[in-house]
């Protein structure tokens, strides 16, 4: 992977924690959200 690449990826790891702590406050409706596995989470 590019260095690029990896920060994508970084921002989009990131995204998924802070919709979990902001927004949802809940980890299966964030993993539903962004169509991910809780194992993924």
């Amino acid at each position: 992977m590019t260095e690029r690449e990896l920060s994508r990826a970084a921002a989009r790891r990131l995204a998924i924690i802070r919709h979990a702590e902001e927004v949802t406050g809940n980890v299966a409706l964030t993993c539903r959200y962004f169509g991910i596995s809780r194992t993924l989470y």
